[in-house]
């Protein structure tokens, strides 16, 4: 049975943001979600990542899981004029984390950060919309390390945005190649790793 996540994407008042000072150790796991292992729009090597993640998991101080978290109706769907499929819709068990993925996490230090909830707009990368002077996901000193599904499309473009934060807040970034799958292959993403000297986690 799929975990399935519950996660609220809209509020009504801007919440105050209470920022660490102390610099942590953050894995972000991208898209490990059902659709991506055995569902809908399967990448070619989804389920064989899971066990790669399941053994660094417990060695990050924090860990954010993304997660593709589309209305039905999305613009991405091939129904509504888009290349993919439908997956990862709200609610669904194809949105859902794969068994075991959150055992022994400590749930103060897991968060769920949804994307792709407007209907209208693809959205690869996760961070694209992030301040990084209105934000408390990184301070400077984080050891950041990033993992998941797909390489050449969500992984690629949140580790962009990971870039970009990270040029203006000042903390590391690797790849964790062992927990990267991909739907054709890395290339795009280890090219964009040569380009800007991102280091792969081991």
């Amino acid at each position: 049975m799929a975990v399935i996540v519950t996660v609220s994407c809209t509020g009504s008042k801007k919440q105050s943001i209470m920022k660490r000072e102390e610099a942590k150790k953050i894995l972000v796991v991208v898209d490990l979600q059902r659709d991506f292992i055995d569902g809908t729009l399967p990448a070619a090597d989804g389920a064989s990542i899971i066990p790669s993640i399941e053994g660094i998991k417990n060695d990050f101080d924090m860990v954010y899981f993304t997660l593709d978290w589309h209305p039905w109706n999305h613009c991405s769907f091939k129904d509504n004029g888009g290349i993919w499929p439908q997956h990862c819709v709200q609610y669904t068990i194809g949105a859902g984390l794969p068994d075991g993925i959150l055992d022994n996490l400590d749930p103060a230090n897991t968060r769920f950060l949804p994307k792709g909830s407007d209907q209208s707009q693809e959205e690869y990368g996760q961070f694209s919309k992030t301040i990084a002077t209105d934000q408390d996901f990184f301070v400077k000193g984080d050891k950041v390390v990033i993992c998941g599904i797909a390489a050449e499309y969500c992984v690629l473009e949140t580790l962009k945005n990971l870039v970009r934060l990270s040029n203006e807040i000042g903390f590391e970034i690797s790849v964790f190649l062992d927990g990267v799958a991909h739907i054709e292959n890395n290339t795009p993403l280890e090219e964009y790793m040569k380009q800007n000297d991102i280091k792969v986690y081991k």
